[in-house]
């Protein structure tokens, strides 16, 4: 336990020299500041609760539902898998091997001529990115 970079035993040499430099005859009366001081503290903290409940209108244990932490978006990922794993939500890797040899002759072998009937930009499959060797 520390306090201000004030260790346990740290703290007890203070508290047995403050002791012995106060004495036995002042010691009930300084006590008894130290409990009144530590007892308005804790009024005025309740009373600031108080205050701050009538005019918000809503507790402060409310207020924790609006803490950020809880929007932690690994968090919210996780949740929404539930029971899948991120391998099951993913394309595998040949689908993903756009432009390379094998997939491009794969894919020029397989396609049929359209005949007459044109197709529009839409109807067109999206093209690969152009993959250059020099480049990389």
């Amino acid at each position: 336990m520390t306090f201000f970079g004030i260790g346990g035993w740290e703290f007890i040499v203070i508290l047995l020299i403050f002791v012995l430099i106060v004495g036995p005859q002042r010691l009930p009366e300084y006590t008894r500041n130290i409990v009144r001081w530590v007892r308005q503290a804790r009024r005025w903290v309740e009373d600031s609760r108080a205050t701050v409940e009538d005019e918000m209108g809503i507790a402060i244990d409310d207020l924790r539902k609006y803490d950020p932490r809880q929007y932690d978006p690994r968090r919210i990922i996780r949740e929404a898998w539930g029971d899948t794993s991120p391998e099951d939500l993913l394309p595998s890797k040949e689908a993903l091997a756009i432009g390379t040899g094998a997939a491009a002759a794969g894919a020029g072998a397989k396609r049929k001529p359209s005949g007459s009937a044109k197709k529009s930009a839409k109807d067109a499959a999206p093209q690969g990115t152009p993959w250059d060797p020099e480049a990389t």
